[in-house]
C-alpha cells in the first residue's frame, strides 16, 4: 500500500511540475477581432474554433515569419491564429519578451 501511494504522489508531483513549466512560457494578449482558430499555422488548415474582440489568449508559441501564433483559450479549442487579430493586455508585458510576432499595431513582444 505504501508503494502505491508512494508511486501516486510523484505521479502528482511530476504533473504539476509539468502543468506550472507550460503555464509559466505562456504570455497573456487579447484579441482585437472576430477570428478563425485553425488547426494549423495557415488559412489552408480546418478550422476548430472561434475567437472574438476582447478575448483574452494565452500565447505559446509563434511560427518563424511572426505572422501566426498558437493560442490556448478558455473559450475555443486551441490552435493558431493569424497574429494581426492579437495585441498585448492593457498595462502587461514589455517591450522585450520570448513571444514577438506582428500583431494588431505593429510588431508585439510579449513578456514571458
Amino acid at each position: 500500500m505504501n508503494l502505491v501511494r508512494m508511486v501516486a504522489v510523484v505521479f502528482f508531483a511530476i504533473a504539476l511540475a509539468l502543468s506550472s513549466a507550460v503555464s509559466a512560457e505562456a504570455a497573456s494578449a487579447r484579441v482585437t477581432g472576430s477570428v478563425q482558430v485553425r488547426s494549423g499555422p495557415g488559412n489552408s488548415y480546418r478550422v476548430v474554433g472561434r475567437l472574438h474582440r476582447g478575448d483574452r489568449v494565452d500565447v505559446n508559441r509563434c511560427s518563424s515569419s511572426r505572422r501566426w501564433c498558437h493560442v490556448s483559450s478558455r473559450h475555443t479549442r486551441s490552435g493558431w491564429v493569424n497574429s494581426r487579430f492579437l495585441d498585448r493586455v492593457s498595462g502587461r508585458g514589455s517591450s522585450r519578451g520570448g513571444v514577438c510576432f506582428y500583431g494588431a499595431r505593429g510588431y508585439v513582444c510579449l513578456g514571458r
